[in-house]
């Protein structure tokens, strides 16, 4: 009876940790590891997680061609520090995910979260 609870414990850890690596992985590899993950697991508070990591990154990359059309088109300077100030928040906020993440809740990314 004991090893049920220790494995009920570990598992819950594994979850956390993966869904905590979720959000890292959105920062490494884009938005299409966050997808994968998403596909391959059926662990509901991981699917959670990947699911807010999505409604990041998605509309991350899209502003982020923006920017860089922006950048290229009207102004250098101002299209890097647009992808400078992308860049921050979309880490910060990553970092954050990921922290909330591993002590066990599914963190709604800002902004992106009302208008979905």
């Amino acid at each position: 009876m004991t090893s049920n609870a220790t494995g009920s414990k570990s598992d819950h850890n594994q979850n956390t940790t993966v869904a905590a690596l979720v959000h890292i992985a959105g920062l490494l590899f884009g938005f299409m590891a966050i997808a994968f993950v998403y596909l391959a697991t059926d662990d509901d508070f991981i699917r959670k997680n990947a699911m807010n990591a999505l409604h990041w990154h998605v509309p991350v990359s899209v502003i982020a061609i923006v920017v860089v059309v922006f950048g290229v088109v009207v102004s250098e300077i101002a299209g890097v520090a647009l992808a400078v100030t992308l860049a921050i928040a979309t880490i910060c906020a990553a970092l954050i995910a990921s922290m909330k993440a591993r002590n066990g809740r599914a963190w709604k990314y800002p902004v992106v979260s009302q208008l979905l």
